[in-house]
C-alpha cells in the first residue's frame, strides 16, 4: 500500500502502520463502518432515496434547519449535484408532496420560499443520526480506535426528535464533509451510490488476495442492472481507476482490480476522513 500525506493526521499512533498512513486493517475497518452507514440510510429512508442527490438534499437541509438558516428553493435545488433544473424541481416537489418538507414563505420578502423539514422528517433524521453514529462508534471501538466509554456516551443520546444534540449535528456536518471529500477526490465524476461499492470492494478484495470477478464487482453495486454495472466498470477502467484482467487459473473469468491510482486515492480519502471522525469524537464525547 502506498504511503500518503494526509491533510489532517490524528495525534494518536493507534492503528498506525509503517510510514505516514493507517495500516490496511484499520482502513478496512473504517471502510466497513462507512458501508454500514450506507446500509443504515437505506434501511431508514428506503431504496427510493438511496442516491447522492436525495441524500445531500435531506442532510444539508437538516443541518441548515438546525442552524436556523433554512434553505430557500434555489439553495435546495443547488444541493443536488446532478440533474437538469426540471429534474431537480421534480425531486423537490415529490418530497413536499410526500410530506418530507414544507414550503414556507419569507414573512419579510414574499418572493423567497424556504424548504423546511417536517416534524416527521426531523424525528426520523434524528433517530437515523443517533443509530448510525452508535454503529460507527462501536465499530471503531472494536478496532481499538476509540475508548469504549464513547460507545456508551453515543448510545445515551436523545433521539426523540426535539433539539438535536451537538454531537449529532457535528456528525451530520461530518457526513456532508465526507461526501464532499469523496467527490473532490474523484472530481465529481464517480458518485458515491454508484461507485463507492465497486471501488472499495475491489480494493479490499485485492488486499485480501482474492480479487473480485466481473460478476462480483457488479453484484456489490446497490443500484443499476448488471449491464449498467459493466458499463460503470468500463468507464472507471478508461479513467485509469479499475483494471480488467483475465484470471490466470480460469481464463473464462475477468478479474476487476484497483489500479495504483485508485488505491492511492482511496487510502488518502479514508485516512483523511478517519482522522476527522476520530477528532470529532474526541471533541464531543
Amino acid at each position: 500500500m502506498q504511503s500518503v500525506t494526509k491533510r489532517n493526521p490524528v495525534e494518536s499512533d493507534a492503528g498506525r502502520g509503517p510510514g505516514d498512513g493507517f495500516d490496511k486493517l484499520v482502513l478496512g475497518t473504517w471502510m466497513q463502518c462507512m458501508e454500514d452507514y450506507g446500509q443504515v440510510w437505506r434501511e431508514d429512508f428506503g431504496r427510493t432515496f438511496f442516491s447522492q442527490e436525495y441524500w445531500y438534499l435531506f442532510v444539508v437541509a437538516l443541518v441548515r434547519h438546525w442552524h436556523r438558516e433554512p434553505l430557500n428553493v434555489g439553495d435546495a435545488r443547488a444541493t443536488m449535484r446532478t440533474g437538469s433544473p426540471k429534474t431537480r424541481e421534480t425531486r423537490l416537489k415529490r418530497l413536499v408532496d410526500e410530506g418530507w418538507f414544507s414550503k414556507i414563505k419569507n414573512e419579510s420578502d414574499l418572493r423567497v420560499t424556504y424548504i423546511v423539514p417536517t416534524p416527521a422528517l426531523l424525528a426520523l433524521a434524528q433517530r437515523h443520526l443517533s443509530n448510525s453514529l452508535a454503529r460507527v462508534t462501536a465499530g471503531l471501538a472494536e478496532a481499538n480506535l476509540v475508548p469504549g466509554h464513547r460507545v456508551t456516551a453515543v448510545r445515551g443520546l436523545s433521539d426523540d426528535g426535539r433539539d438535536v444534540p451537538r454531537l449529532l449535528l457535528a456528525w451530520a456536518e461530518f457526513l456532508v464533509g465526507y461526501t464532499n471529500d469523496w467527490n473532490e477526490t474523484f472530481r465529481n465524476r464517480f458518485h458515491t451510490e454508484e461507485y463507492w461499492y465497486p471501488f472499495v470492494h475491489s480494493l479490499r478484495a485485492d488486499w485480501s488476495g482474492e480479487p473480485l470477478t466481473m460478476s462480483e464487482a457488479c453484484s456489490v453495486m446497490r443500484t443499476g442492472s448488471i449491464r449498467t454495472g459493466e458499463a460503470r466498470i468500463a468507464l472507471a477502467a478508461t479513467r485509469g481507476l479499475l483494471e480488467k484482467r483475465k484470471s490466470e487459473t480460469d481464463h473464462r473469468k475477468i478479474l476487476i482490480l484497483p489500479t495504483p491510482l485508485l488505491e492511492a486515492s482511496l487510502v488518502e480519502h479514508f485516512s483523511r476522513t478517519l482522522s476527522q471522525v476520530l477528532k470529532l469524537l474526541d471533541e464531543h464525547c
